[in-house]
């Protein structure tokens, strides 16, 4: 059985420390969250260059203040430098943080959730996408050498 550590720090450094904690305690994956504190996907590509044998994830990253292809571009460029170890999770957030504290509107989840995942997924799987959506518009390419497909993780 695998079991994953989800951890809070306020440092990258402190990340690290976690991880290599965790590896010694049994851990096999590692979840970092992005909200009020470091950038997820940074220090998880910090990280794993430094420990290698384990897997990452992001537990999660709110889907509305970040466009899809700019997310995809962090995500593969996280994916190349973890060498395919990353799992990308992903969601609406909360209202009162995304109309509260980012002053977007948090109208039609479901529709921007949809249109989201229809920009996202083909550049993470192919790196080319073409989608007119009712909240969102992708269309373009990423090459990210030494990136590949990884796993995409919904929270609902």
């Amino acid at each position: 059985m695998r079991i994953g550590l989800f951890t809070f720090p306020t440092s990258i450094d402190g990340f690290v420390a976690d991880v290599e904690m965790g590896i010694d305690e049994g851990f096999s994956s590692f979840w970092l969250p992005q909200i009020f504190g470091i950038d997820a996907l940074t220090a998880i590509s910090i990280a794993a260059r430094e420990i290698p044998d384990v897997t990452f994830g992001t537990s999660v990253i709110p889907t509305y203040p970040r466009h899809p292809m700019a997310l995809a571009q962090q995500a593969l460029t996280t994916q190349a430098a973890t060498d395919g170890r990353l799992t990308l999770g992903i969601g609406l957030s909360h209202q009162v943080v995304i109309e509260g504290m980012y002053g977007m509107s948090f109208d039609k989840p479901a529709i921007h959730m949809r249109d989201y995942l229809d920009v996202l997924l083909p550049l993470v799987r192919t790196g080319k996408v073409n989608h007119v959506g009712k909240t969102l518009t992708g269309k373009g390419q990423l090459g990210i050498d030494g990136s590949s497909p990884f796993p995409v993780m919904i929270a609902v």
